[in-house]
């Protein structure tokens, strides 16, 4: 609920002007009309205003809320919002509570709808949003408004219930009306009861916790809270800063700033905290600045000492903050947020309800960002209701002896072996797959404590996996959030069994590394459907592992969930709830992640590797903007990482494929949303991965590129590290290019011919970001008598000339075959003429490529480093300088070397790169540049050792 309330107390309008700016008598902020500043007929700044002149925050301000009135046919409005505070506020983002950059949202609320959230961007102090206003009044605002009007109308629309008294206990400063509910059974006597007075609003543009109290009243009146009311006494204040919300005050001035008891409200807060003397105190805060964090503070102790047990309670029974991208605060030290023993000012009504009477203090500050899909308003006072629920059950569980629980037998694993948690408990919530969560704690011996995120299994059963990356003897804890699960014990780790995970080479920003520091040399295939594609059986899906693994591939490119069309007929290729015909995305498919998991480990089972394409934007419901939601593109993600991050044989978690595509399947790179949301998901990753796979997106369109389609020209060379190379959530820069560089179309062969010159390029554009380059779509190679998807194949000889040029630059590839690229349901679709069936054969690039992996591996690699300027001629170089040497000839013919470094008993050889075998390339003579002739004009390697 939420009105307007009052007459425009400010209007920015010029004559006829269609677009107006009114800020409202009630809550309206800015009051001044000359802050609202009309830039053109449908543009305006805005300058927000701490309007009690005094304020102790030092963030962006929090309130702005205004309405747009729009007397004509629905038109775009651009809005400016400074929240400079005219320069007072100095916490731009240096800690979560400025967060100024990620500012860039605000609500609205059209006529006769809910609000909404509006994105938008930053620039400085100033937020910067569009939107359609239709005809009539939209409110505007910084969160959601929630007006003292709307407070008189929530109070007034109260039920007769006879567990509920309302009564006007005085008047603010303003002559405002200050209620108070009482809600208990009155037949219960009030000596056996304890008392709770559970406050609101003490900030003024904390709007969520007013929300939230018309939800908390409707689960105290309720019949689940019968329990409650014979217990507790439970008094509210669901407005305490009265005239701070209604003059558009933005925190304590009204109430308790800069004087405790300086206004009428104060005193009434007060004096009701003398006349009940609480047993515990409730205060709630929200933020609106995107915090990733939110905190429940709490007041409880075990035998005269500070506990987190009264946490784990009320955690265990609210849903987890991990479903809307956020996580408790101090979440591996709850105790921070415990008040027990705590020195506590007087000036404060919770310290002096401490101090006083002993007061036990709760409550919770929550940001809006998260909470505001679908209607913000009902979400909070959902949320409200949970939270009701969840500290009153955690209250009169306190009172209660738990049963000792015996700590189970320790775990024993090999470093880096993945230990699985099976767990059964009791969900506190609607939908366990997406708001609760199973948290592991493990403190190795060097004492930095991990976390861990588990995945719920359907049935009751929660599943968490660990695997951990140092010796000795752990400590563990598992605990629910959003259900009851809560467990210690120890694990004791020994040596090692396998490598560990493939990470970035601690030594070397461009090269790959196991855990133990085994150098890591990435070739890759591509095979999106290797899980799900219809044609793809399981015989031949080990064929191809097997064939791939023989021809030295170490790991394939693969989709999750690529073919709907194969889930339409087998329900166990559906990843979510219901069927494909009927979905419910708010929910998983167990049996469909357990297949996934399955195809993983027989990978691994042949030594396989996988780039696992984390979401496929052409394919539904992904592609479908008004049914994939950002709560559930989180908990897509959440699973997938929760599952297989574990997992030593995942290589990379790639974005998408052409990531462009996002968010409706269509080939457009969308600035800033595209490249933005890339950035948030890999944060997502990070936090989300204890195991720090690296993280990359799949380009098509060039960061240089002069418009938003891969068919728009661009500045040579492709790249893409003007868009990511900075990018702190990218780890591998990746590169899908060939074809824009010289190649013909050879209609007897049907295939592309050519050279590639260019992939060299581009592999050095992108290497100055010191980032590993992986070109990981350079040319699928053509296959006789087989459809071209569309001349979509290439010849041999230019995938493996390819290959070779992005190697000797300094990068790393994975290569294709038509034949097995696993999208026949795609293609049989797109092309009906032709089948595409799963074949696993190729033309002789599979074992030329294996070739090119034995000349690389035989040699220092992960310290080479391209060294173009020690070759004249068409060759490129990739060096040790005094150690190895090998340059590239793509055309045979003649190069010169600087061997200025080289050591006398070095020897050169020239290696055929079709047919692996070498030649003498004559005598080596150190000490400055010597010619060497290649045997002809096909493409040969040089090395000197």
């Amino acid at each position: 609920m939420s009105s307007a309330g009052g007459t425009a107390v400010a209007m920015a309008r010029q004559q006829g002007d269609q677009i107006v700016v009114l800020v409202p008598e009630d809550g309206g902020t800015p009051r001044d009309p000359s802050r609202i500043k009309q830039l053109g007929p449908a543009e305006f700044r805005i300058e927000a205003v701490v309007e009690e002149k005094r304020s102790v925050l030092t963030h962006a301000l929090s309130r702005i809320d205004v309405i747009i009135r729009n007397s004509g046919s629905p038109v775009e409005v651009r809005l400016h919002l400074d929240l400079f505070g005219d320069g007072s506020r100095e916490n731009f983002d240096r800690s979560y509570y400025g967060g100024m950059p990620k500012r860039d949202f605000i609500y609205i609320q059209p006529p006769e709808g809910p609000w909404r959230k509006v994105d938008g961007t930053t620039s400085g102090w100033v937020a910067s949003v569009s939107f359609m206003a239709p005809f009539g009044d939209t409110k505007v605002g910084l969160g959601p408004w929630y007006t003292y009007a709307d407070y008189l109308s929530f109070i007034s629309s109260l039920p007769n219930h006879p567990h509920l008294k309302k009564e006007m206990i005085g008047r603010s400063d303003g002559g405002r009306e200050h209620w108070e509910l009482t809600i208990t059974n009155p037949a219960v006597p009030a000596a056996n009861k304890r008392t709770i007075f559970w406050h609101t609003r003490e900030h003024a543009y904390e709007t969520f916790s007013s929300f939230a109290m018309e939800g908390a009243v409707s689960y105290l009146l309720s019949d689940a809270a019968v329990e409650v009311r014979r217990q507790f006494v439970i008094a509210l204040h669901p407005m305490t800063n009265i005239d701070g919300v209604a003059l558009g005050y933005e925190y304590r001035g009204g109430y308790d700033y800069p004087e405790p008891r300086g206004t009428a409200t104060g005193r009434l807060t007060f004096a009701a905290v003398d006349r009940m003397q609480p047993d515990y105190i409730v205060a709630w805060h929200n933020w609106t600045a995107p915090r990733d964090y939110c905190v429940a503070f709490y007041t409880d102790s075990e035998e005269g000492k500070a506990s987190r047990r009264a946490w784990d309670l009320l955690t265990q029974r609210l849903p987890s903050p991990r479903a809307v991208g956020q996580r408790w605060d101090a979440e591996l030290n709850p105790l921070r947020h415990n008040w027990f023993g705590r020195r506590q000012s007087n000036a404060n009504v919770h310290g002096y309800s401490m101090n006083r009477y002993g007061a036990r203090i709760w409550g919770w500050e929550i940001p809006w960002w998260g909470r505001d899909e679908g209607d913000p308003a009902r979400n909070s006072q959902d949320f409200g209701a949970q939270f009701a629920r969840a500290f009153t059950t955690t209250l009169i569980l306190l009172d209660s002896k738990a049963e000792p629980v015996e700590e189970p037998a320790p775990v024993h694993v090999s470093r880096w072996q993945t230990h699985e948690f099976a767990l059964r408990g009791r969900a506190h919530v609607e939908n366990p797959f997406r708001d609760t969560t199973l948290v592991g704690e493990f403190t190795p011996p060097s004492g930095n404590t991990v976390s861990v995120e588990g995945f719920y299994e359907g049935d009751g059963t929660w599943r968490l996996r660990f695997a951990p990356p140092e010796e000795g003897e752990w400590k563990y804890l598992l605990r629910g959030e959003g259900m009851e699960i809560i467990r210690h014990g120890s694990m004791i780790v020994g040596p090692a069994k396998n490598r560990g995970f493939i990470g970035i080479h601690q030594d070397n920003p461009y090269a790959f590394s196991y855990s133990d520091g085994t150098p890591f040399f990435p070739m890759g295939d591509t095979c999106y459907g290797l899980f799900d594609d219809s044609p793809i059986t399981p015989e031949l899906r080990w064929q191809y592992l097997r064939t791939r693994r023989e021809q030295r591939f170490n790991f394939v490119r693969v989709s999750v969930g690529h073919s709907p069309y194969r889930a339409a007929a087998d329900p166990n290729y559906w990843a979510w709830g219901g069927t494909a015909q009927k979905p419910d995305l708010d929910r998983l498919n167990p049996v469909f992640f357990h297949a996934f998991e399955q195809l993983l480990r027989d990978m691994r089972s042949v030594g396989m590797n996988a780039e696992v394409l984390l979401f496929n934007y052409y394919r539904r419901p992904f592609t479908d903007p008004t049914q994939w939601s950002a709560s559930r593109e989180r908990l897509w993600l959440r699973n997938l990482i929760a599952r297989y991050g574990s997992f030593d044989n995942i290589f990379l978690w790639t974005l998408s494929n052409e990531y462009e595509t996002h968010p409706d399947g269509k080939y457009r790179l969308d600035k800033p949303g595209d490249i933005e949301w890339a950035k948030t998901v890999g944060g997502m990753v990070k936090q989300l991965d204890p195991y720090r796979h690296p993280y990359t997106v799949h380009p098509v369109v060039s960061s240089s590129a002069k418009g938003p389609s891969p068919r728009d020209p661009f500045d040579p060379p492709w790249r893409i590290g003007g868009l990511y190379g900075d990018a702190k959530e990218v780890d591998v820069l990746s590169q899908q290019t060939s074809s824009p560089y010289s190649e013909t179309w050879d209609e007897t062969l049907r295939a592309w011919t050519g050279d590639a010159a260019g992939v060299g390029a581009s592999i050095a554009a992108d290497r100055k970001y010191r980032k590993p380059v992986l070109n990981t779509e350079n040319g699928y190679e053509y296959l006789r008598g087989y459809p071209t998807n569309r001349k979509q194949v290439h010849h041999t000889d230019k995938v493996r000339r390819a290959s070779w040029r992005v190697v000797c630059a300094g990068g790393y590839f994975a290569a294709g075959f038509i034949g097995t690229i696993g999208h026949g349901d795609n293609w049989d679709r797109i092309d009906p003429s032709n089948k595409h069936p799963f074949l696993v054969k190729d033309e002789g690039a599979a074992s030329q490529l294996a070739l090119l992996y034995d000349f690389f591996t035989a040699l220092p690699y992960w310290r080479m480093e391209p060294r173009q300027s020690l070759v004249r001629g068409n060759g490129i170089c990739l060096a040790i300088p005094s150690e190895a040497y090998v340059v590239y000839a793509p055309s045979g013919g003649r190069i010169e070397v600087d061997l200025s470094s080289a050591k006398p008993a070095m020897k050169a050889r020239w290696y055929h790169a079709g047919e692996g075998k070498f030649r003498d390339a004559g005598a080596v003579t150190a000490g400055g540049w010597q010619q060497f002739e290649a045997p002809d004009k096909e493409d040969w390697a040089l090395l000197v050792r």
